[in-house]
């Protein structure tokens, strides 16, 4: 089984459709996408409406919960806070009722999907370092935990009690893994460039995916809905 994993759209309609004309290339089995379908960018509905059709399995991630636990977006910073509220005006009640249905946690096989970590994915805590990875292997029991909400991609690799940072490629099959697919909306490595993850379970290999896409069009989108300029100057420079 083939298995394209994307995570953080963040209401990028242009980083979206080349995410999926990219993973229609490539032929998988499944689509499975860890959540943060809305905020940042300028358009959670259509963003929305492509999810719902093209993903086999969606998440709930934070931005998706804080339109309907507003208590959620207090916590965020200042330009998440605005953008959040922004989406509340903007994003259709059929999508919000969508968002409510979506589970915290998704589990195939040896494979678990959460947006942000394992422990207490209702928390929305960060993995990103050796220590938290090493920390958060001992709340899953599959061979590969894929999550997202950093924006950044990394592999972390435990074999015994070693952990360790990897790149992508053939995977040891008796070792466990945590696989940060990074973000499709809003990639936080200085890399403007898409990312997302494709993996085979038939011969364990797992490929982090880079895409170009249209990112001016859509910074001046946002920029247009008079979200912040943070926001705008962001996708351009991947941080």
């Amino acid at each position: 089984m083939k298995v394209a994993v994307i995570s953080d759209l963040h209401a990028n309609l242009e980083a979206t459709e080349a995410c999926f004309k990219e993973i229609e290339k490539i032929s998988v089995d499944k689509v499975i996408c860890l959540g943060d379908l809305v905020d940042y960018c300028a358009q959670p509905n259509e963003v929305s409406i492509l999810i719902k059709q093209k993903c086999d399995t969606v998440i709930l991630g934070n931005h998706d919960e804080a339109q309907f636990n507003y208590l959620l977006s207090e916590g965020f910073s200042e330009q998440a806070k605005i953008s959040s509220y922004h989406t509340r005006k903007i994003i259709k009640p059929e999508h919000i009722e969508y968002l409510k249905t979506l589970p915290r946690i998704y589990t195939i096989n040896e494979l678990m999907f959460v947006h942000s970590s394992p422990f207490e994915p209702h928390n929305y805590n960060y993995v990103l370092d050796e220590d938290d990875a090493l920390f958060n292997f001992d709340y899953f029991s599959q061979k590969v935990c894929f999550i997202g909400h950093s924006h950044i991609p990394v592999i972390f690799k435990k074999s015994g009690e070693n952990i360790s940072i990897i790149n992508d490629g053939k995977l040891d099959i008796n070792s466990r893994y945590i696989i940060n697919v990074g973000s499709v909306g809003q990639p936080r490595d200085r890399d403007p460039r898409l990312s997302f993850g494709i993996f085979d379970t038939a011969d364990f290999t797992y490929k982090n995916i880079r895409v170009s896409y249209d990112v001016k069009s859509a910074s001046n989108k946002i920029l247009k809905e008079g979200l912040p300029d943070f926001l705008a100057l962001r996708i351009l420079e991947g941080r």
